[in-house]
């Protein structure tokens, strides 16, 4: 079985919120999307191009509002069973997506929502280094060994790149940056879950979190430095947070 999309990237990202006040102008000003609504589900689009999803669900509490991250699977059952038995729970086995395909909603064993997806040839929203599109994702917790040896086990025969220091790097054969990791620090613990982050590309970081306070987000964090990018992470009106990554080089 071959994909038009390489296995363990993200295939689409949903953000999933109790309610969309904020969202449209904060999206357009940060951005540049336009948030399409359509009852409870929503799309983000780029010059016209789909670049994300939004689902509505009144009385979402906080810690589960923010963007879900799918990422492509071979065969999303088998991804799925190996999974749960890498420590993960099956919360949604047949989710709705915004894009045509099949999709599963889990935790990962670190208690952190992700999703698993395996779309239909040409559906997928792939990562890409443009501005104003995903470029990667990372999952995030307080135990970086772990975090490596799940994802060993979610996507086998793919392997870990720490060469970087801060982050852990998921690579495929051909040596593709695929995700991301983190060990989060311990004094940000008592505040800061493990949880999945998008990384979202804009053309100066340090703008967009500006722009992103004075339209309802919030600023967590500015000016961090990777050898191939700098990035903060903001948050939307509705507490959704993601990263804003400004590219230094033209690949991870």
């Amino acid at each position: 079985m071959t994909k038009d999309y390489p296995v363990g990237t993200t295939v689409w990202q949903e953000l999933e919120v109790p309610g969309t006040d904020g969202l449209a102008a904060f999206y357009r000003a940060v951005l540049g999307w336009e948030l399409v609504l359509d009852g409870d589900r929503g799309r983000f689009l780029l010059d016209g191009e789909l670049v994300a999803g939004l689902v509505v669900r009144p009385g979402l509490p906080a810690a589960r509002t923010g963007w879900r991250s799918y990422l492509g699977a071979e065969d999303l059952d088998a991804a799925v069973k190996r999974a749960v038995a890498a420590g993960s729970a099956v919360r949604t086995a047949d989710k709705p997506i915004g894009v045509p395909g099949k999709a599963a909603e889990l935790t990962d064993p670190f208690g952190a929502w992700f999703g698993l997806a395996e779309t239909e040839p040409g559906a997928a929203v792939l990562p890409s280094p443009e501005i104003g599109r995903w470029a990667f994702v990372d999952p995030s917790n307080f135990d970086l060994a772990s975090e490596v040896a799940f994802q060993d086990a979610l996507f086998p025969g793919q392997h870990a790149d720490d060469r970087e220091g801060v982050i852990t790097i998921f690579r495929d054969e051909n040596g593709l940056a695929l995700r991301g990791s983190y060990e989060i620090h311990e004094e940000a613990r008592a505040f800061l879950p493990p949880h999945w982050l998008p990384w979202i590309s804009v053309a100066d970081q340090r703008e967009a979190t500006e722009i992103a306070v004075a339209h309802g987000g919030r600023a967590n964090t500015v000016d961090n430095v990777l050898t191939f990018a700098v990035w903060g992470v903001v948050a939307d009106p509705q507490g959704a947070e993601f990263k804003v990554l400004q590219m230094t080089k033209n690949a991870i």
